[in-house]
């Protein structure tokens, strides 16, 4: 098989993350307008889109026939997706799910790009999950100093594009009506106003007083930082379009000191020390930017500091592109 033959598809069209991975694929030069595919639902219509100076037609699944030379890419959960899902398996193509639509299958590997990729030469199944955008930028920001945590609460601040598209467009026509004088429409989402307000839960709560999200994130953390760490999470939605921001607070061993701790972020990963970041500096970055960083007033070894993101573009549309590159040349 050559490289020339290799296609990726995409379903999720019209989706959040949906412009900034046409970006990067296309800033990149992942694939060519010859091996992008793009498939929306039967019934749905969808104009051609624009990628690298071509237009790229929009198939119908039903139309659509999967293969072994094809990476495919998901960027939505919906019926669709599940079906193009089982297509691609059993066609032998590679899967990369980052909908969460596989969430809690451990027969699939969670890869974070800069974390584990080595995890993809042994994995069980063909199909790989990207973490979300709250515990990619996370496992980020805690990873130079795995081998120290013993325990992490985290709250995260999620903007709207967390939640689909839907929430963007919903919370973009909320304002408008508000700065004219008029009262919004309640968003049908999340049963709440978005706009000029500050969600403690966009999703109903289970019976323990968490959200499916918080429980979520937690579970993706273990899996990329280890079983044998404390975590707690508290996801809330600031009325921001994008760019997200988690206040953390980290347990370590007693002997560790702020000096320390300052120099393991300073050379993480993709991490970047500011002062006073603000999700407006991020939106845009390719950088987990990290700050804020101070010891905790309640016991010896707790530090406390802040990180944030580009949701879309770093965190969802970077490592996809990144995981989607390693499959088209290497596997």
């Amino acid at each position: 098989m050559t490289e020339s033959t290799r296609e990726l598809v995409i379903v999720g069209v019209g989706s959040a993350p949906f412009d900034a991975l046409l970006e990067i694929l296309e800033e990149r030069k992942t694939v060519t307008p010859a091996e992008l595919k793009l498939v929306i639902a039967d019934e749905s219509e969808a104009d051609p889109q624009v990628f690298a100076n071509r237009s790229i037609a929009v198939q119908p699944i039903k139309d659509f026939a999967f293969s072994a030379d094809q990476v495919l890419l998901l960027l939505t959960s919906d019926d669709t997706a599940k079906a193009a899902l089982n297509k691609a398996e059993d066609a032998g193509a590679w899967v990369v799910d980052a909908a969460g639509i596989t969430r809690g299958d451990e027969t699939v590997a969670l890869i974070h790009p800069l974390l584990n990729a080595a995890q993809l030469q042994s994995v069980e199944r063909k199909v790989v999950a990207v973490p979300a955008a709250g515990a990619a930028m996370l496992a980020e920001a805690l990873f130079p100093l795995k081998s120290r945590l013993q325990s992490v609460e985290v709250v995260l601040n999620q903007p709207v594009s967390a939640l689909g598209k839907s929430c963007v467009d919903a919370t973009a026509a909320q304002t408008a009506r508000l700065f004219n004088g008029q009262e919004p429409e309640v968003d049908e989402t999340t049963g709440q106003r978005l706009a000029f307000n500050h969600l403690s839960s966009a999703e109903a709560l289970l019976e323990s007083g968490h959200s499916f999200g918080e429980l979520a994130l937690v579970l993706e953390l273990r899996r990329l930082l280890g079983d044998d760490i404390g975590l707690d999470a508290t996801i809330n939605t600031a009325s921001v379009f994008h760019g997200q921001l988690a206040n953390i607070s980290v347990q370590l061993d007693d002997d560790a000191d702020l000096e320390t701790v300052r120099g393991l972020l300073r050379n993480g990963a993709r991490l970047q020390m500011r002062e006073r970041p603000s999700a407006q500096d991020a939106v845009g970055s390719e950088n987990t930017l990290v700050g804020r960083l101070r010891s905790g007033l309640i016991k010896p070894g707790q530090f406390n500091f802040c990180a944030v993101s580009d949701n879309l573009r770093k965190d969802v549309a970077i490592n996809c592109v990144q995981i989607v590159h390693l499959l088209l040349k290497n596997h």
